[in-house]
């Protein structure tokens, strides 16, 4: 962690059927600590999209290591006001919209990139990591992949797929990265003491008659390492009515992970914070304040140099 970081930034999408509920928001911690957070612009969307299908939410926000630049990826999806969520497993969006800045307040126009092969029905909740050993960002996400020429009347389940990139322009052909044979999204990861934490929303529990609501943690190598294995389940569900878009990230001193679990359609995002990330031991921050209805999103850690500028804009 740079020692010139001083606080969080989130960004997010929002609980709740409305017009712009499905568009980016922002929010910043006024300190060190992810406990408070402010929203930027009065919690009005800082960026909207005009592109696809009009909507976005599952924001993933990274800074470049190589140049300092911000990218924020999302999922093109608009569920206003219909909830046609039939439409948006066979037959939504095979693209991502993406944003690009050099200083988290002048951003590009939101443009459209196809990620998902053609026999997939959606592209959800895409995370980008950059890889120092395949010199690249691996972007995982979620799809369901249909035989071709059929009429998708049967709902396929979610796996996630994987796509690398260099600039967020040109991505290679995406291919399975997990596929239990059952739904499993929202993969995103925790580097932590030279390690991983691979956290999914994981419909597996240990009861093969039951489906899980919650998260599943593993630990592992690296991004494409096939030796992850399992360290928990069902993540959130001491605390929460149901979980997924885990956001994990350390903080500013390394001395502790924190973890966001989304208890979509009902509080939204749930504060969690371990000393032991590694080992799935999770404590709930009740008390944390979290930007009201904030959902399935990412953190980055920010200077108070960037946190000013964002409060100001």
């Amino acid at each position: 962690m740079s020692p010139s970081y001083d606080g969080f930034l989130l960004a997010y999408f929002q609980n709740g059927n409305g017009p712009d509920r499905e568009q980016i928001r922002f929010a910043v911690t006024p300190g060190r600590e992810p406990d408070e957070w402010m929203p930027v612009a009065g919690g009005r969307p800082v960026l909207r999209s005009d592109v696809g299908e009009r909507g976005v939410r599952d924001p993933f926000l990274a800074r470049d290591p190589r140049t300092g630049s911000f990218v924020l990826i999302a999922t093109d999806l608009r569920t206003f006001p219909d909830q046609d969520w039939e439409r948006a497993v066979r037959h939504g969006s095979r693209s991502i919209v993406i944003w690009q800045s050099d200083d988290l307040l002048t951003w590009t126009p939101p443009r459209l990139a196809g990620i998902a092969p053609e026999q997939a029905g959606n592209a959800w909740a895409p995370k980008a990591f950059w890889s120092a050993a395949d010199n690249a960002w691996l972007v995982f996400f979620a799809a369901a992949l249909y035989e071709p020429g059929s009429d998708r009347a049967r709902q396929e389940h979610q796996r996630i797929l994987v796509t690398e990139t260099q600039d967020f322009q040109h991505f290679s052909p995406a291919r399975s990265y997990l596929d239990p044979g059952h739904d499993i999204i929202d993969a995103t990861f925790l580097e932590w003491q030279g390690e991983l934490a691979r956290f999914t929303a994981d419909s597996l529990t240990d009861d093969p008659e039951t489906r899980s609501r919650f998260v599943s943690q593993e630990r592992g190598g690296t991004h494409l390492s096939p030796d992850f294995r399992l360290v928990a389940r069902e993540l959130g569900s001491a605390t929460q009515a149901r979980a997924e878009g885990p956001a994990a990230f350390a903080g500013i001193d390394e001395k502790a992970a924190y973890l966001l679990l989304d208890e979509f359609e009902l509080r939204g995002y749930q504060l969690y914070r371990s000393a032991d990330p590694l080992a799935g031991l999770w404590e709930h921050r009740a008390a944390a304040r979290l930007p009201e209805g904030a959902r399935h999103g990412s953190v980055i850690p920010i200077t108070s140099a960037e946190r000013e500028r964002l409060i100001g804009s």
